[in-house]
């Protein structure tokens, strides 16, 4: 199972526990390959050139669809050279800040950063397209830092030398839990069970619904039957109580599809991010942070 990301990263967390039960669920060894580099293309591209027979697959997302549109361009097509399994998980992104913050709320920070423009700052682990989409939702000019990692992004909060964060939950649910952070809102339609105190920049009135997902994908031309059984061992593993639990104290959520619906999911987000690519110029300049 390659995965397009180094080792001990929240993708690779999600990874590793989704091998383990795969493989007790389908009898069979699952080896976790990290191949990250080139925005994932790098280990994409391998499971997208490798034979069809079901034991090279790829635990992904939506990354090479953005990569299509903001590059780097990936040298195989991500709807048409790859056959979608199903869903795993679904990840929001958190915005945080330090306990003794200008902001006590993330209404403040919105209105504290329209005041003075460019004043305030936000961190990131190199996630500037969602950084970009979610300034220009909530109307909030901050300045972007984007860093290599989400410990370095998140240390630099907690020692004051930025305001706020822009993670995955996963990467700092630690540090929320231990209070060297405060949560101001998950960017997920609804609030994650995980930090049940904590809004959603909808309930604010943010018109914003955005989370990753992680997949299960093979090369195109997998014999339907072989998908079947993948899709079929995919399922009992996220609707076992063990995994889904396990997901759920890292701040991320299990979800299941069927091969159809994660094509066409994928085929609208490659729609959508081509219009906001065309009405928002921020996200065009945003690809050269990334």
């Amino acid at each position: 199972m390659i995965v397009s990301y180094p080792a001990g990263g929240s993708t690779d967390t999600v990874a590793r526990l989704f091998a383990a039960k795969l493989s007790q669920v389908t009898g069979q060894p699952v080896v976790v390959d990290n191949k990250p580099g080139a925005a994932t293309n790098i280990g994409s591209n391998i499971v997208a050139n490798a034979k069809p027979d079901g034991y090279t697959v790829l635990f992904g997302g939506g990354t090479p669809t953005l990569n299509t549109v903001f590059g780097p361009a990936p040298s195989f097509d991500p709807i048409d050279d790859f056959q979608p399994v199903s869903v795993i998980a679904r990840v929001p992104f958190v915005i945080a800040t330090r306990t003794d913050s200008a902001f006590a709320t993330v209404q403040d920070m919105i209105s504290k950063s329209r005041a003075t423009p460019g004043k305030y700052t936000i961190s990131s682990a190199q996630l500037s397209l969602y950084v970009e989409l979610m300034k220009h939702r909530a109307q909030a000019p901050l300045l972007h830092v984007p860093y290599k990692g989400g410990a370095q992004a998140t240390n630099d909060v907690i020692g004051g030398q930025i305001d706020t964060v822009f993670s995955l939950v996963p990467v700092v649910l630690g540090y929320l839990q231990s209070e060297r952070l405060t949560a101001l809102a998950v960017t997920s339609k609804e609030r994650n069970p995980a930090l049940p105190s904590v809004p959603a920049l909808q309930e604010l009135g943010v018109d914003l619904d955005l989370s990753v997902w992680f997949g299960l994908l093979v090369p195109a031309n997998t014999p339907a039957h072989i998908v079947q059984v993948l899709g079929d061992a995919t399922r009992r593993v996220v609707q076992d109580d063990t995994f889904s639990n396990k997901l759920a104290d890292i701040g991320a959520q299990a979800a299941f599809s069927s091969p159809a619906q994660l094509t066409e999911q994928m085929k609208q987000e490659s729609q959508q991010w081509n219009q906001l690519a065309e009405s928002i110029p921020q996200l065009r300049q945003a690809t050269k942070q990334r």
